[in-house]
């Protein structure tokens, strides 16, 4: 899954977001995911250091990623050429092009 070049980049955001639900829920099956669950914060957490360009915060925010990730779903083992994998990579590239809010 990559994102089309979009001309306003906070749809890019939208569209790589929809994307890493979309891989979830087929690598996990249906998801009720609310703003507080650990899951989500973690990929906000990812999102956020994404869009300030901190690849400090980026590496930290993608272990709480692996670790919510474990934690909701059981061990998972997570290759680069996973569905979920390629889709929070895009949302983190779609993220760093949009840049801070």
């Amino acid at each position: 899954m990559s994102t089309p070049t979009m001309a306003d980049p906070e749809a890019a955001v939208k569209q790589a977001s929809a994307h890493l639900y979309e891989a979830m829920t087929h690598h996990y099956g249906p998801l009720d995911l609310a703003a507080h669950q650990p899951l989500v914060k973690a990929i906000s957490e990812y999102g956020q250091f994404s869009r300030a360009h901190d690849e400090d915060g980026v590496t930290k925010a993608s272990t709480h990623v692996y670790e919510a990730l474990t934690k909701h779903f059981g061990p998972r083992d997570l290759s680069a050429d996973d569905p979920v994998v390629k889709a929070l990579a895009e949302y983190g590239k779609a993220c760093r092009d949009a840049g801070l809010k």
